[in-house]
């Protein structure tokens, strides 16, 4: 696996992303929050994968309101002039949730997958001005690595806080952004914008995925699965298959019960308690 930093003296983040999308078939985005001066920087790297038949995908967080409501209206459009173009978002933390702070930035290409993993957030001062640490990262596709890193974006992809936003979304997060940029004697004009907000996250869409989608360990190990009730115990005799197919894992029957547990959290499969396992009905 090979490896650069990325700290914006030396080399600019946006550069490196520009390159990166530029030229991938597939990326895959995560950050905490995006402004529209970052989005500018790599738009037209991002534009030119779209117009190669390229995919990318975004899931940007809206905690305390960061997040440009013109970065979701821009998402906006390019979803509905690419289908192969979609974004989800995650709101605002609720005392149940952690608050959202990934910036993970994957790209496939050739059978390559890159990523960058560090501090920049998709703000001009991110990817180009400030300070930041990132780190890029350059595997076989096929590695258990990359799958691990894919493992991350899908448990970022899937949480059920996460949503796909409409156009009556969008309209309401822009009047909280408004709100908050005013006097602090506006407090209750604000807290009835959030509320509207919560009551519209209740009925949008949210990111599913079906088996036919899965990859890796976790499309190697749902292969194994009886249609039937099971249990975590009756994987382990892919053990040897599993360790042949990813000779890196040493510790294969940790790695099922792992994988188990994403595919619970994937609503692939429904776990029944004391280890025992049952495919959802959304499955069959």
């Amino acid at each position: 696996m090979n490896f650069n930093f990325i700290d914006n003296q030396r080399t600019k983040m946006s550069d490196v992303l520009a390159s990166n999308l530029s030229t991938s078939k597939s990326a895959k985005i995560a950050v905490a929050f995006a402004k529209h001066s970052g989005i500018k920087l790599i738009e037209g790297a991002l534009l030119k994968c779209l117009d190669n038949g390229g995919n990318i995908e975004f899931v940007i967080g809206l905690d305390f309101h960061t997040t440009d409501a013109v970065v979701l209206q821009t998402f906006g459009t390019y979803s509905k002039s690419y289908p192969e173009f979609r974004f989800y978002c995650f709101s605002d933390p609720s005392d149940n949730i952690a608050t959202y702070h990934p910036k993970l930035y994957l790209f496939e290409a050739d059978g390559l997958v890159k990523s960058v993993i560090g501090s920049s957030n998709l703000t001009k001062g991110g990817l180009s001005e400030n300070i930041e640490v990132n780190v890029l990262l350059e595997m076989e596709r096929e590695s258990e690595k990359a799958e691990n890193i894919f493992d991350i974006y899908a448990q970022i992809k899937y949480q059920p806080s996460r949503f796909v936003p409409d156009d009556a979304y969008i309209g309401a997060y822009q009047a909280v952004v408004e709100e908050n940029q005013k006097s602090k004697f506006r407090r209750q004009e604000t807290k009835a914008a959030i509320e509207r907000l919560r009551e519209l996250e209740k009925n949008l869409p949210k990111p599913y995925t079906s088996p036919k989608n899965l990859q890796g360990w976790q499309k190697l190990v749902f292969s194994k699965l009886p249609n039937t009730e099971f249990q975590t115990g009756d994987l382990y005799k892919y053990a040897l298959e599993f360790a042949q197919t990813y000779p890196e894992n040493k510790y294969v029957e940790a790695k099922i019960r792992q994988v188990l547990q994403q595919l619970r959290d994937l609503g692939i499969i429904l776990h029944l308690g004391e280890g025992r396992w049952m495919k959802s009905d959304t499955v069959y």
